[in-house]
């Protein structure tokens, strides 16, 4: 009977310390992906800095980007927008953060209101204790490329 209850007790330990890693691995992704849902939409300077070298982009409408062309397509956005992170799902390997979610943003981009809900999927790899977008999907209905 001992054994059997150090045994559930280890169980409850273990269940315990899963949950609570689980917790701090979704407020690091959740923190992780409000940081770069900031910086863009503060613009090419805020955002340079979170991605690293190798980052690439790919939109629903198949438009995609390396760093540099990211960048240079980024526009500031004129109006404080309303954000939120939804269902997050985040797994987590040495240095590298993978991140589903969904993001409902109403913003102006150019002058006209813009709301959007959509699954965007986020990787992240720690570059001297930061972590930085490697890749993002977006898969937000948009305008097909021109």
């Amino acid at each position: 009977m001992r054994k059997l209850l150090s045994a559930a007790s280890a169980v409850l330990i273990l269940t315990a310390n899963a949950a609570v890693a689980d917790d701090s691995l979704e407020e690091t992704a959740r923190a992780a992906v409000v940081a770069f849902t900031e910086a863009v939409i503060a613009g090419p300077d805020a955002v340079a800095p979170m991605l690293a070298p190798e980052y690439q982009i790919l939109r629903a409408n198949g438009t995609g980007y390396d760093r540099d062309g990211y960048i240079a397509h980024v526009k500031e956005v004129s109006a404080r927008p309303n954000f939120t992170h939804e269902n997050i799902v985040a797994t987590i390997a040495d240095d590298v953060m993978v991140v589903r979610y969904v993001l409902s943003i109403e913003e102006t981009i150019e002058g006209a209101p813009v709301t959007r809900r959509a699954p965007r999927l986020t990787v992240f790899r720690k570059i001297d204790g930061a972590w930085k977008v490697v890749a993002h999907a977006n898969f937000g209905a948009t305008a097909p490329p021109q």
